[in-house]
């Protein structure tokens, strides 16, 4: 059984990410402010700053302040709470084939179900995006493939079964 949680590390990097864009956004709105001649256009840019972040981040720092298991791979199945289904594993015997892709530095998980295999939803693929949580893909794909093989993506679209 192995779970996995937020990043702390890659945390701090979105933080500064959306502090950076932050102060862009309010230096952008103090520049077109005082263009246009507004006599408090600090006042102005300060107030759009703050919606900005809160925007930005607000849904951000919650997630990572919860700090609870994100994606959890379990004997009975896999979950991960970004999807609708919440904290129910979508069973092994359900999954029909489970690929990890990769585009530049970030890494999914596609999960294809068996037809009609989604409790009704419709939809017989779930992703889960693997760069923001705390294990390596390795260790994610290893703890994965004692029940279930993973097919690897290869740049190129093909696809091969490794066993990590």
């Amino acid at each position: 059984m192995a779970r996995f949680r937020y990043s702390r590390a890659k945390f701090w990097q979105a933080v500064s990410v959306a502090l950076a864009l932050t102060a862009l956004v309010m230096f952008l709105s103090w520049l077109l402010l005082n263009f246009a001649g507004l006599r408090n256009a600090d006042v102005y840019s300060a107030a759009t700053a703050l919606i900005f972040l809160g925007f930005c981040s607000a849904g951000m720092l919650w997630r990572y302040s919860r700090n609870e298991v994100i994606l959890a791979v379990l004997p009975t199945g896999i979950a991960d709470v970004r999807w609708a289904s919440g904290d129910e594993p979508v069973g092994w015997e359900r999954v029909r084939q489970i690929t990890l892709r990769q585009r530049e530095s970030d890494f999914e998980l596609v999960i294809l179900l068996w037809p009609g295999e989604n409790g009704g939803r419709g939809d017989s693929q779930l992703t889960s995006d693997l760069t923001p949580l705390e294990g390596d893909v390795e260790t994610v794909v290893r703890a994965i493939n004692r029940y279930v093989p993973v097919v690897v993506q290869t740049a190129g679209g093909f696809a091969e079964e490794r066993h990590v």
